[in-house]
């Protein structure tokens, strides 16, 4: 763990809800559970979100909700 990545991402999965059918998948798009892993903030936007890159390179823009100190 390095002092670059302060954060850690917490939100492990995603509920997604239809008429008839109900399901979790991971977070971000990628499929990968990003849940504990390091991350710091390169931007930071308006309404609660942020541009976030994580210690292997993957950037997303995500809501800063997920996000804890180390």
């Amino acid at each position: 763990m390095s002092d670059d990545f302060p954060y850690l991402w917490v939100w492990r999965e995603r509920t997604w809800e239809f008429p008839g059918a109900r399901f979790k998948t991971p977070w971000f798009g990628d499929g990968i559970d990003r849940a504990g892993q390091c991350c710091r903030v390169l931007v930071r936007g308006s309404r609660n979100s942020a541009l976030l890159e994580f210690e292997d390179g993957y950037k997303v823009i995500t809501s800063r909700g997920g996000l804890r100190r180390r």
